[in-house]
């Protein structure tokens, strides 16, 4: 009799149980088919991407000696890093493939007198002789392994950078102990490699940093003359060294998808 009793009191808690658990079933695959109805909102081919926000430049550049038509020896030059504003535009070509325009802002390098003998032009060692702006924009083909579908997408990239200096500026320094002073850097063409990681934030905003680095190399003139009054101007100096910029990149940006 109390076994019977027993076995009739169970059999609903023992339903209730099997409704819970098919409940919670039904709950997680609905769970399950949103987050995948969502992933699918989430790049693809075919969508585009504007990013916008900081590039730090880092420079290790080698350098020889400036060497040339009076000039003594042991000159050498420091080249300085920049920060600007980092820009790009993204196309999805398929889920696993995107090709890629990073530019900026041209950043201002700074460059500093570097060795003993610049003494003997009346030029402290680390002082800013020149100024110089940098465009450098960039192609890359990107791999995304994960598909650009992914909340979390990382990806590497191989591209091809150009960059041309321009407005060169020999600083009062440089010219107090030379006279009228100009520089000039040839344009640089050179491979370029980058990993990165997207977060998508929904289906149209994202975060994304990126480390690049490029093959920049460029040949710096420096030819000073004789005063401006003297008429016509003569070279009074020309030097000339090979640098090898060996830039890095980073970046962080926010990016906008449609």
């Amino acid at each position: 009799m109390i076994r019977q009793l027993s076995e009739r009191a169970g059999a609903p808690a023992s339903s209730r149980g099997l409704r819970v658990a098919a409940a919670s079933l039904l709950a997680a695959g609905a769970a399950f088919a949103g987050a995948c109805a969502h992933a699918d909102t989430l790049g693809g081919a075919g969508e585009n991407t504007i990013y916008a926000g900081v590039a730090d430049l880092q420079n290790h550049a080698s350098l020889g000696d400036l060497h040339g038509l009076n000039t003594p020896p042991g000159l050498n030059l420091d080249i300085g890093n920049a920060t600007t504003l980092g820009l790009g535009f993204v196309h999805n070509i398929t889920d696993r493939w995107s090709v890629e325009l990073a530019l900026g802002a041209p950043p201002t390098v700074h460059t500093a007198a570097k060795g003993a003998n610049w003494a003997l032009l009346g030029i402290s060692p680390g002082t800013r002789i020149a100024d110089v702006d940098v465009l450098s924009p960039t192609v890359f083909f990107n791999w995304h392994p994960l598909t650009t579908r992914s909340r979390w997408d990382p990806f590497v990239g191989l591209g091809l950078n150009y960059t041309r200096f321009a407005n060169t500026k020999a600083l009062t320094p440089l010219t107090n102990a030379l006279g009228p002073t100009e520089l000039s850097l040839s344009d640089s063409w050179g491979p370029a490699a980058h990993v990165g990681l997207t977060y998508h934030l929904d289906q149209h905003w994202s975060v994304v940093g990126t480390v690049a680095i490029a093959d920049v190399k460029s040949t710096l003139t420096v030819t000073s003359y004789s005063p401006a009054p003297v008429s016509p101007r003569i070279v009074t100096s020309q030097s000339s060294t090979d640098i090898n910029f060996h830039p890095v990149i980073y970046t962080l940006a926010v990016g906008y998808s449609f």
